[in-house]
């Protein structure tokens, strides 16, 4: 068993069906901590073992949103400049995709990551956005192609990330692009 969401082309939640056009999307804040790590929490560990790593989020990245049901968290994502390859300049990294499991395949990724990349253009326009993604996470593969990100390489370990047993794919948006 897997933390990814069954891959099913198709199934998606269409923009303003079901909950989705409840889901009120901002950005993070200080109060957000405990709520944020029991989303963290969703991809396995406790909340305890995710506070720590959730108060870093909030204090370090430029660029952090929530989604929020009816006053509770479920979901988030955010962006920061990382270096992808030792060789160039860090450039803008998509840090995190979550969406508590009960509320999955209804949209709420796909905005997620769309307020997420319009918050890292609205700081540096023009930019190219990157995200790494498990390959056998074939949801969040589709879900990125469809906002216009293209593969750029596969490998066991991509921007800092080391995929056990395993393959990721590093994708890349370009400024001009956008979802299809």
């Amino acid at each position: 068993m897997t933390d990814f969401v069954e891959y099913a082309p198709g199934r998606v939640g269409a923009e303003g069906d079901g909950p989705t056009a409840a889901i009120v999307m901002r950005a993070a804040t200080e109060a957000d901590v405990g709520d944020l790590a029991r989303v963290r929490a969703a991809r396995g560990g406790t909340v305890e073992e995710h506070l720590d790593a959730a108060r870093s989020s909030i204090e370090r990245l430029p660029v952090l949103r929530v989604a929020v049901a009816d006053g509770v968290l479920v979901g988030w994502s955010g962006a920061q400049r990382f270096p992808i390859r030792s060789d160039v300049e860090p450039e803008w990294l998509v840090a995190g995709l979550t969406v508590v499991p009960e509320l999955r395949r209804q949209g709420i990724a796909r905005r997620l990551l769309t307020e997420v990349l319009g918050a890292v253009r609205d700081l540096e326009p023009g930019v190219a956005v990157f995200s790494v993604i498990n390959a056998r996470n074939l949801a969040s593969i589709d879900l990125h192609e469809r906002l216009g990100f293209r593969e750029v390489d596969r490998g066991p370990q991509l921007a800092g990330v080391t995929f056990t047993g395993g393959e990721g794919v590093l994708v890349r948006q370009d400024p001009a692009v956008g979802p299809r």
